[in-house]
């Protein structure tokens, strides 16, 4: 072997090891971030977690990143192109493209970045993050063995988000107790803050990003303001219905919470502010999100939704018009996948899980 198969090999084999350790979501991108240098040379990177449902970001660790590029990234870039593009990438597994489109080129250039690597980690459709680097003009294109190589990462990449994902403690490894108050936040049209409650700070801290620069809102804040600007230019100033925009996402802390967004009424000169809402997720937005991570089946889903509401199995399989034993048959499958041997430890764990230290409080 050549020196350079020996060592992207040793990258490989450590990166392998590093998903395979239990690591918290954090230290774990932030570990894959360091080594992957060594086998995939960049000038900067993004690993970032997504929301299973829409694509969006809720949380990212970046290194070589300006706050600018990051900042035009997530306002113009990210809403109207990359979480489509997620979306539709993870419906096909996880992939791995250089493919750049010229939309994203406009949004790089400006920051001397010309050349675009992303790796989409998804489940049964559902995208848990994705992998970026980045290479200035100066630099060569991504060359069809490092796209080989990140390709035979991602399932160990999905591998160590999941598996972090489901820890029952915090992502990170100096985590500051939050508030346990909604956090409010008042925003003027051009994505300012104009006013925010104390809760709302505490939250800021608590869903932080690592490593563009200092900035008092988190991605997980932004991509939903995002979000909400893109169906407000897309459906017109007169939608069918008032528009928001939520996902679900976990602090440093371990706490699932849930970011909403809606805009207010237009005021004299038709302009609108946004208003945004942070607490803590309640048990069914966790649980959407756990039995997802689990890797329940839809079916499976189906059952235990109805187990928490208090459905007796044959009221379930009245409901679903299937058998008592094909209803105990989910239910078994579900606590081997959960790792759990009854029915009140599976539901326990999936409506709890990331969410004790709220109710140890």
């Amino acid at each position: 072997m050549s020196g350079r198969t020996v060592s992207r090999r040793n990258t490989f084999l450590e990166i392998r090891r590093i998903c395979y350790a239990g690591l918290p979501s954090v230290p774990l991108r932030r570990r894959i971030g360091d080594v992957l240098g060594s086998a995939v040379p960049s000038d900067g990177f993004t690993f970032a977690t997504t929301d299973p449902d829409t694509g969006m970001l809720t949380h990212a660790v970046s290194e070589g990143i300006p706050r600018s590029l990051f900042d035009a990234w997530i306002d113009h870039l990210y809403p109207y192109h990359v979480a489509a593009e997620v979306l539709d990438m993870a419906r096909e597994g996880p992939r791995v493209t250089n493919d750049c489109s010229h939309v994203t080129r406009e949004v790089l250039q400006p920051a001397g970045m010309a050349f675009d690597l992303r790796s989409v980690l998804s489940e049964e459709g559902h995208p848990l993050g994705f992998l970026c680097l980045l290479r200035d003009r100066g630099d060569r294109d991504f060359n069809p063995d490092e796209l080989a190589f990140l390709r035979r990462l991602s399932p160990h990449l999905l591998h160590g988000l999941r598996t972090a994902a489901l820890l029952d403690k915090s992502i990170s490894e100096d985590p500051r107790p939050p508030s346990d108050g909604p956090g409010v936040v008042v925003m003027d049209p051009k994505g300012h803050i104009v006013t925010l409650n104390a809760s709302a700070r505490s939250h800021f801290h608590d869903l932080r990003d690592l490593g563009p620069g200092p900035d008092p809102v988190p991605s997980a804040v932004a991509s939903v303001v995002s979000q909400l600007v893109h169906l407000h230019r897309s459906l017109g100033d007169q939608p069918s219905s008032p528009l928001h925009a939520q996902l679900a996402t976990r602090g440093h802390s371990g706490r699932w919470y849930r970011v909403q967004a809606s805009l207010s009424e237009p005021d004299a000169l038709g302009d609108a502010t946004t208003l945004i809402v942070i607490e803590g997720a309640g048990p069914r937005q966790t649980a959407a999100v756990l039995t997802r991570l689990y890797g329940l089946t839809p079916r499976e889903r189906e059952v235990l939704t109805l187990a928490a509401k208090g459905f007796s199995t044959k009221k379930i399989a009245r409901h679903l018009g299937i058998s008592p034993y094909t209803v105990q048959e989910h239910i078994g499958n579900a606590c081997t996948r959960v790792g759990v041997r009854s029915r009140k430890a599976l539901l326990a764990q999936l409506f709890f899980d990331g969410y004790a230290e709220g109710l140890r409080a």
